[in-house]
């Protein structure tokens, strides 16, 4: 049971609740994640079953694309309709002033994370010390936002899609457009569209999880590992190669090499490691079973 699972993650369900849901529902133990998502939000959670978890690190800086839902007219103190109520505004604005006012958050920007977030502070998680009414100063970080689209506004709610560099809070994309409104806001619903090259279509709910194990189907939904891995070079190695790599030895280097990891497949096209480029050699930095 070994590959990357799309798990369509439910509202009001953490993500190591999904990872626990799934550990009980495949009876594989050997289950991680790749990119955590908030209680509320919905959508794509890419989890590894087996040696996917040895790749996982691979995932995680991907870029993502999300549907988001702002309430305008409300702030609260975590950014989303989780948090306290702090302030109340009255909404005015027209939709060429919120198509205005998105666009500029295109590009490269810097943003601050809420303080009810897993950004440590000290050793302890921001939200903690947020939840025990202690104030929280968070650095501004660099990150870019790709592209958004304004699919929908109703009343005093807006909806759109963004895709964004790993590490974007869209929790503070509300909020900022909130700020820069004058109207306040906060992020009210969240769906993740995509982690990467992982979308939404291939994905499974956990109740359709249920129902592809009790009928031996799971393997058909199974991603390959080495989707962790396509960002690498690729190398075929013939059956002493290979049986050199898996022994944990040293290979000579090709010279046309372009990343410093590379993807090893023996002659029946089965990843079996991950090297590592060091000088004119090739290492073995992770061997998967055959």
């Amino acid at each position: 049971m070994n590959g990357i699972l799309i798990v369509d993650k439910p509202s009001g369900k953490s993500s190591h609740g999904v990872i626990y849901s799934v550990r009980h529902i495949t009876g594989e133990k050997r289950v991680g994640h790749a990119g955590t998502l908030d209680p509320m939000a919905t959508g794509v959670l890419v989890v590894c079953l087996g040696q996917a978890v040895r790749v996982s690190e691979y995932l995680i800086d991907h870029d993502k694309k999300y549907r988001a839902c702002v309430r305008l007219g409300i702030e609260t103190d975590s950014y989303d309709a989780t948090g306290e109520t702090i302030a109340t505004h009255p909404v005015d604005v027209t939709r060429d002033q919120i198509a205005t006012a998105l666009a500029a958050f295109a590009g490269k920007i810097s943003q601050v994370p809420p303080a009810h977030s897993a950004i440590q502070r000290d050793g302890v998680r921001a939200y903690k010390l947020a939840r025990r009414g202690i104030a929280v100063e968070m650095e501004p970080r660099a990150v870019e936002i790709y592209s958004l689209e304004l699919r929908r506004i109703e009343d005093a709610e807006v909806e759109f899609d963004v895709a964004c560099s790993k590490g974007t809070y869209i929790r503070s994309l509300a909020h900022d457009l909130g700020a820069k409104l004058g109207t306040g806001g906060h992020l009210s619903a969240l769906t993740r569209l995509a982690s990467g090259p992982f979308t939404l279509e291939q994905s499974l709910t956990l109740d359709g999880l249920e129902r592809v194990v009790a009928a031996g189907e799971l393997a058909k939904h199974l991603l390959p590992l080495d989707g962790a891995l396509k960002q690498f070079d690729e190398l075929r190695l013939d059956a002493g190669a290979a049986r050199a790599v898996q022994q944990g030895r040293f290979l000579p280097a090709p010279i046309n090499l372009t990343t410093p990891l590379v993807r090893a497949y023996d002659e029946r096209g089965r990843l079996i490691a991950l090297l590592e480029k060091a000088d004119t050699t090739l290492k073995p930095k992770k061997v998967f079973e055959s």
